[in-house]
């Protein structure tokens, strides 16, 4: 849906002006939102101060470029369906399925809210990034197959 994918890469460019510090941000919500998502992410060590964990750097910036190639391929149907299967190759592998890959999605949208506003947040943003995150579930679902 071409709505759908415009009000995404409108709203994108308020996630990537930080990369780094708004998958920080989004990592920590899910860990306070749903504990049980830390049991998929014990190599990061002491979390006991999240900003200065460079493995959660590392990886909130990881996740941050991930949903870059998901923005980027958003024209390009077989393009997405690439980069979509890559993502789900990595997390199959880690047991990671879309139940647990939904974890992410309510901190996303937070992440979203803070840094777009309230004047700018609107129901189709997050409509959108659901149907995003709800794309890359059915991914992690075929790719469990």
């Amino acid at each position: 849906n071409k709505d759908v994918a415009q009000e995404i890469k409108d709203t994108w460019p308020f996630l990537k002006k930080d990369m780094v510090a708004n998958g920080i941000s989004l990592m920590i919500k899910m860990f306070e939102k749903t504990p049980e998502s830390l049991e998929f992410f014990k190599r990061m060590g002491d979390l006991s101060n999240p900003k200065a964990n460079r493995k959660l750097r590392g990886h909130g910036s990881s996740l941050m470029y991930g949903i870059m190639a998901f923005v980027e391929q958003l024209d390009s149907p077989s393009d997405l369906t690439d980069v979509a299967g890559k993502f789900a190759f990595n997390h199959v592998n880690r047991n990671i399925s879309s139940f647990e890959f939904q974890w992410a999605l309510v901190p996303l949208l937070e992440v979203l809210r803070e840094r777009l506003g309230r004047n700018r947040y609107r129901q189709e943003t997050e409509e959108a990034w659901t149907k995003l995150v709800s794309v890359i579930q059915a991914t992690l679902d075929d790719r469990k197959r």
